[in-house]
């Protein structure tokens, strides 16, 4: 069906915030203060896996957090099963899982699963770009397995910091930012978050909602204040693309504003 087709690319690009479960059984079982304890650990968690591993989209994130390893599981693999995607969008779909179970701060960790979807990749999608994400991951998946003492995810998080150089939620970064652009524009990441983006824009497959939340992205991390390579030219050529090709579209208001100040910056 197009709405799941719609979903599970918009998950895959990470364009799209998947809803919070509510969990009515489990708050009413639960004191305030546990409720509140348990969400600052959820918080945490996502925090600290998305620390750990960068290449975690927005969606993938959220599931590690919410304990919804499977359902993204099947998400995802609902978008390699469509052969209408290009083999960079249907590999990006199986490293997404296997990131997923291959996380410390997943309290449904499963190396075994990990490793064999990495595998996957390489068998199925060669050559691609993220075969060779793939193959660092098994390289480092097999560091860890030779770790004396292997702690679980809540140990983990017992003693767990945040880096200070990776506020997710920092005022000055664009409140329509996604999850993977905050990340890209505090780590110094941008262009790596840029190939993936390009990618949902010039898959013919991609439905154009998609392709517009992308472009529209790429414009805001260009364009952030905190990019240690801010890209003037590039914001402003994103932006443009946008309005040309989705001058209707639910971002073109917001894409005219931001073009508006990129031109505005150049002004004499």
């Amino acid at each position: 069906m197009r709405l799941t087709s719609v979903v599970c690319l918009a998950a895959l690009v990470a364009l799209q915030t998947a809803c919070s479960p509510t969990t009515p059984l489990f708050v009413a079982q639960v004191t305030t203060g546990e409720v509140a304890e348990y969400k600052k650990l959820k918080n945490d968690r996502m925090t600290a896996a998305v620390e750990e591993e960068g290449d975690l989209l927005t969606y993938s994130a959220q599931a590690i957090r919410d304990g919804k390893s499977a359902e993204a599981e099947r998400l995802y693999l609902s978008g390699y099963r469509n052969t209408h995607y290009g083999p960079e969008v249907r590999a990006i779909a199986l490293y997404q899982i296997g990131l997923i179970y291959m996380s410390r701060y997943n309290d449904q960790r499963n190396d075994s699963k990990a490793l064999e979807y990495f595998q996957r990749i390489d068998r199925e999608f060669p050559g691609t770009a993220v075969a060779s994400h793939a193959d660092a991951r098994i390289l480092m998946m097999r560091q860890r397995a030779k770790e004396p003492v292997q702690k679980n995810a809540r140990e983990l998080l017992a003693t767990w910091k945040p880096q200070l150089d990776l506020d997710l939620n920092k005022p000055s970064l664009d409140p329509d930012m996604t999850l993977l652009s905050r990340r890209a524009v505090l780590k110094d990441r941008v262009g790596e978050a840029e190939q993936l983006y390009r990618l949902a824009v010039s898959d013919p497959a991609i439905p154009a909602d998609i392709k517009e939340k992308a472009l529209y992205q790429l414009g805001l991390m260009y364009m952030a204040a905190d990019n240690r390579h801010p890209d003037r030219e590039k914001a402003i050529g994103y932006l443009r693309h946008l309005l040309v090709d989705y001058p209707n579209g639910d971002l073109a208001n917001k894409a005219a504003r931001h073009l508006d100040q990129a031109l505005n910056q150049g002004a004499p």
